[in-house]
């Protein structure tokens, strides 16, 4: 860029070396500007040393309480923050715009600067957030810390500035989350000098890597979480310790995976396997049924009949508590030998009964179940009908048919049959049964249907209606009262 040329000369002596009138009289204004622009900058110093007045004088919080107790306010004001999110008006940066004392102690609260969530995009890609990052981790002092990252646009492929700081406080990381692209894993490697990773979350985005594009997460010390989220990411991507893990979520990986994690994790409490794939032939199937002693959750999700019924036969997991069977086949004869292993320990089964052909199926493996207090049944893509409840009331009537069962319920997408709940309420070792239904789009009962449910309110059953977290049902029974006061 060429410089532009001054039109006035530094020194003007056209005038029998003096300046000419318009350069004496730009001189004069040079001058006076400057003055003007020193009582401006005295001005606005006044004017901050006022307004730090105006906030000690008017502040409510600051100074009428001790520094701890208004950092625990700001603490509470503050969940965890996504520092590249621009209408997250909770983020702790908001707090140190308001004034040079809250800056103050907002910067000295650890606390508030423990959480740090990274999701670029194309909008933020001009910013510069190393520093930013740095200083925020910095203010943290030496507590734990909860680092999520999510990148979908690349951002991450030529900022090893970013990473580097991460890895710097990577003796902090106590919940890790890392959602992108499988070539970065092996970036976060973290130091030697140990840490207390507790949580690790590996994910890659929706579109799947290809071989050359995938990496192994394996820090220079080796940590042993005790929660773990993997989806679309492998064991053999993996290295860490699995000694400590508790609990686990898997999800788009082969099933000859999900059976050495199983192996490898002696102390699995929770396991939740969604979307599993057929064998990735890494791992060797096991020719006998794993038995899991610890293992007391099982949730299946949205799994294909045949790895499906490879997991219903080469499990054993005798301490199962709960399982969870959603949007998967019913192989009935397979989920009955499965049932053999924990059939006197397991007290909640929630079953979907979408993909289900006939309702018998479901009895008939209820049957089984003969420790269960707690049952849901669920029905998101069709009605649920009134025969399959008409039916579970007739298997009822013997005792030895669910004879532990305290509560039951109903998580349904469209209509339920309010004309079958009467029914469940007959048996006389049912009157004391809990029932919920639980509607999940906008809730609309006949008038008649509602005398009935009324009806069951009067007779004091334990019955309600649950949509958005309250008791439809309890609050219209007050709405009513209400208008007749």
């Amino acid at each position: 860029m060429v410089a532009r040329k001054v039109l006035r000369p530094e020194r003007c002596m056209v005038l029998d070396g003096k300046p000419c009138s318009a350069c004496t009289e730009d001189i004069e204004l040079e001058k006076v500007k400057k003055e003007l622009e020193i009582k401006i900058k005295k001005l606005n110093n006044r004017r901050r040393t006022l307004r730090t007045a105006m906030n000690e004088n008017h502040d409510p919080l600051i100074h009428k309480f001790p520094p701890e107790i208004a950092s625990h306010i700001f603490i509470q004001y503050s969940p965890p923050s996504t520092f590249f999110k621009e209408l997250d008006t909770n983020n702790p940066l908001y707090l140190g715009a308001v004034c040079q004392k809250w800056r103050q102690l907002a910067w000295a609260t650890p606390e508030l600067w423990t959480s740090l969530s990274i999701i670029p995009n194309a909008k933020y890609n001009s910013i510069d957030h190393p520093p930013l990052v740095n200083e925020w981790l910095e203010r943290s002092a030496s507590l734990p810390l909860t680092i999520r990252l999510e990148d979908h646009w690349g951002w991450f492929d030529d900022d090893d500035m970013m990473i580097n700081i991460l890895n710097k406080h990577s003796a902090r990381w106590l919940d890790l989350q890392l959602n992108l692209p499988a070539r970065h894993l092996h970036r976060f490697s973290g130091s030697s000098q140990g840490n207390i990773l507790g949580r690790l979350s590996l994910c890659y985005p929706p579109h799947p890597p290809g071989p050359s594009e995938f990496s192994t997460f394996s820090m220079k010390s080796k940590p042993s979480p005790i929660v773990l989220t993997l989806r679309t990411v492998g064991l053999s991507h993996v290295d860490i310790g699995w000694n400590n893990l508790t609990n686990a979520w898997v999800a788009g990986i082969g099933v000859d995976e999900c059976f050495e994690l199983i192996r490898r994790a002696p102390l699995l409490e929770n396991l939740k396997l969604q979307a599993i794939d057929p064998s990735s032939s890494i791992f060797s199937i096991p020719d006998t049924r794993i038995v899991h002693r610890q293992l007391n959750y099982l949730g299946l999700f949205n799994i294909k009949e045949g790895v499906l019924v490879q997991l219903l036969d080469l499990l054993c997991l005798p301490s199962l508590e709960q399982w969870i069977h959603d949007l998967s086949p019913f192989p009935l004869e397979n989920m009955i030998a499965f049932t053999g292993c924990f059939s006197s320990c397991l007290q909640i089964f929630k079953i979907n009964i979408d993909k289900i052909d006939y309702h018998h199926q479901v009895i008939a493996l209820l049957s089984h179940l003969s420790s269960l207090k707690f049952l849901e049944l669920r029905a998101i893509e069709q009605h649920l009908e009134e025969d399959l409840i008409i039916l579970l009331c007739v298997c009822a009537e013997s005792p030895r048919y669910l004879p532990h069962l305290q509560s039951l319920e109903f998580l349904c997408k469209f209509n339920f049959p309010w004309k079958s709940l009467p029914p469940i309420f007959a048996l006389p070792r049912w009157q004391t049964l809990r029932v919920r239904v639980k509607p999940l789009l906008k809730l609309v009962i006949d008038p008649t249907d509602i005398k009935l449910l009324l009806e069951l309110v009067d007779k004091e059953y334990d019955f309600g209606v649950v949509k958005d977290g309250k008791d439809w049902l309890q609050e219209y029974v007050k709405r009513q009262r209400t208008r007749y006061l």
